[in-house]
C-alpha cells in the first residue's frame, strides 16, 4: 500500500474531529439551552454517549465492506439500479446542505462581522477554497488540517480560561428540571448536527486515499473530542450568560466570546471564536462539497472527479443564495426537517446496509 496515499490514524482522527465541530459548536449551543434550559449540559453528555453508538455502527459498515465507497456499498447491497437511486438521492441532498453550509458562513460573516460586504462575495470566496481542497485530494485537505488543530485548541483554551472567572454556579440551578422528553429532543439536535456528518467520511475512501488500520480508534477520539468540547461550551453557556440569554442568541458561543474582558485590556477578541469556527466548518463543506463530486463520478462511472469541481461550486452558489428564503425558513428547517432527514442518512441508512449485509452473509453460509 502507497504510504502517500493512505491517511495516518492522527490525521483520521482530526479530520473527525473538524467536520464535527462544523457549524454544531455556534449553532446548536443555544439550541440545546432553547429545549434543556440550564440541564442542556445533560443533552450534551446524553449526545456524546448516543453519537458513540453510531459512530460504531459506521465503523462496522467500514469493516463489513472494506475499500469501498458508500455509493459502491449501495450497489453491492442494494443492487445496481436501486443503489443508483439511492446514490442520486445522495446526490441532491448533498447539494442542498452545501448550499446551507455556504450560507451558513456568509450569513454568519456578514451579521457578525462585516456586515457592509455583499454576501454573495463571501460565497465566491469561500466556495473557491473549498474547489481547490477538493481537488488537491482527501490526503493533502487532512494533512492541513493538523497544521490548524493545535491552533484550534490553544484558542479554545484561551475561551475557557478568560470566560470561566464569570462563572455564577447558581445559573445551573435548579438541575434535573427538564423533562425527559426535552432532553432526549435537545440530545438528538446535537447528534443530527455532530455525529451523523461522520457517515459520510465513507465516501472518501479510494485509490486516493485510505484509512488506517486501526481507523476505529480515529472514529471514536474524533467524536469523543469534539462532543467534550461541545459539553464544555454549552456548560459555559449557561453558567456566564445563563439559559435565557443563551438560547436567545443564534449564535450562542460568539456570544460567549464576547463577555471576554481581562482588566478592562483584553477584550474583543471574539474573532478567535469565529476563527475557530470558520476552519472547521470549512472542512465540513469539503467534505460535503467532496461527496457530491464523488457521488457524481460513482454515479455516471467517471475516472476523474476533480474536473467536475468548478462547476459544481458555482451551482453550489447559486443555490446556497436560494435554499434559505428568510430567518424564519431557517429555524423552521433545522427543528423540522434536519433532524428526520439526518435520521435517514445518518442511521437508517447504514443500518440498513448493515442488516442486508449480514442477511447476504448468513443465506451465502447455509447454503
Amino acid at each position: 500500500m502507497n504510504n502517500e496515499s493512505t491517511l495516518t490514524a492522527r490525521q483520521l482522527m482530526i479530520f473527525i474531529f473538524l467536520i464535527s465541530l462544523g457549524t454544531t459548536i455556534l449553532v446548536v449551543p443555544s439550541i440545546l439551552a432553547a429545549q434543556s434550559k440550564q440541564d442542556a449540559w445533560i443533552s450534551g453528555i446524553t449526545a456524546v454517549c448516543a453519537g458513540m453508538l453510531f459512530i460504531w455502527m459506521y465503523v462496522k459498515l467500514a469493516r463489513m465492506y472494506p475499500d469501498m465507497t458508500l455509493f459502491d456499498m449501495n450497489e453491492y447491497v442494494l443492487g445496481k439500479w436501486l443503489g443508483k437511486a439511492v446514490t442520486l438521492l445522495y446526490i441532491y441532498i448533498m447539494f442542498i446542505i452545501s448550499a446551507q453550509v455556504l450560507f451558513y458562513i456568509g450569513a454568519f460573516m456578514t451579521t457578525q462581522i462585516m456586515p457592509t460586504t455583499p454576501i454573495q462575495s463571501i460565497h465566491l470566496l469561500m466556495i473557491t477554497f473549498t474547489v481547490i481542497g477538493a481537488k488537491l485530494g482527501v490526503v493533502i485537505l487532512a494533512r492541513t488540517g493538523e497544521i490548524f488543530f493545535p491552533w484550534m485548541v490553544l484558542l479554545f483554551f484561551l475561551l475557557v480560561i478568560f470566560v470561566a472567572p464569570q462563572s455564577n454556579i447558581k445559573n445551573l440551578l435548579p438541575i434535573g428540571e427538564a423533562s425527559f422528553m426535552s432532553i432526549a429532543r435537545s440530545a438528538m439536535f446535537m447528534i443530527v448536527y455532530s455525529f451523523f456528518p461522520i457517515v459520510f467520511t465513507l465516501c472518501l475512501t479510494s485509490k486516493e486515499a485510505r484509512f488506517p488500520a486501526r481507523f476505529a480508534k480515529s472514529f471514536f477520539y474524533g467524536g469523543i473530542t469534539s462532543g467534550v468540547m461541545m459539553i464544555i461550551v454549552t456548560l459555559l453557556g449557561i453558567l456566564v450568560m445563563g439559559a435565557d440569554q443563551s438560547s436567545r442568541h443564534v449564535y450562542a458561543t460568539y456570544a460567549l466570546a464576547k463577555k471576554i474582558s481581562v482588566g478592562n485590556f483584553l477584550q474583543r477578541i471574539e474573532v478567535t471564536v469565529a476563527f475557530l469556527w470558520f476552519i472547521s466548518i470549512y472542512f465540513k463543506l469539503t467534505l460535503y462539497f467532496h461527496v457530491v463530486l464523488k457521488a457524481v463520478a460513482s454515479l455516471f462511472q467517471l475516472q476523474d472527479y476533480k474536473s467536475l469541481a468548478t462547476p459544481t461550486g458555482l451551482i453550489v452558489i447559486v443555490l446556497s443564495l436560494m435554499v434559505y428564503p428568510n430567518v424564519a425558513y431557517i429555524h423552521e428547517w433545522d427543528q423540522h426537517t434536519w433532524v428526520p432527514l439526518g435520521l435517514c442518512f445518518g442511521c437508517l441508512h447504514p443500518g440498513l446496509l448493515i442488516i442486508i449485509g449480514y442477511m447476504r452473509r448468513k443465506k451465502v453460509k447455509n447454503s
